[in-house]
């Protein structure tokens, strides 16, 4: 036991030595000028995620039904690596649930629109030319 107390007896005074070793160095930066951490250059806007955000634009109105309307499948995939996530898997299923309760949906398959990882406007003129009711973009291949 005596042993013990001895052993923390040192370990405190080592520590307590430490601290005061490092209290009494000056900063790192000692005489040099305190630069402020704003600058006129730049301008930081920090934004709550939870917070309310302006809408530069309204979106599309909701399809009231799935019914008989056109929807554009659009996976960001390159075609090599079309298989590599989950995505192509998704849509295959989604298209197939799709049809089964509306069997007049008219579907444009991922396939048959530009793959690309960014829907580019070689991407978005396809799907506007394709004249979808709805798109259902995935991404992550």
């Amino acid at each position: 036991m005596k042993k013990n107390m001895k052993l923390i007896f040192i370990s405190l005074m080592i520590l307590l030595v430490m601290l005061l070793a490092c209290s009494s160095q000056p900063p790192e930066n000692a005489g040099r000028e305190e630069k402020p951490a704003v600058s006129s250059e730049y301008t930081l806007t920090v934004l709550n995620p939870q917070g309310n955000v302006k809408k530069d634009k309204d979106l599309a109105p909701r399809l009231d039904t799935l019914a008989g309307k056109k929807i554009a499948l659009w996976l960001s995939a390159t075609p090599d690596e079309l298989y590599a996530g989950k995505g192509a898997e998704l849509y295959d299923l989604l298209e197939v649930q799709l049809k089964e309760k509306y069997p007049d949906t008219q579907i444009i398959h991922y396939a048959d629109l530009p793959m690309k990882w960014m829907p580019e406007k070689e991407v978005v003129d396809a799907i506007v030319k394709a004249e979808p009711d709805a798109v259902v973009a995935a991404f992550g291949g």
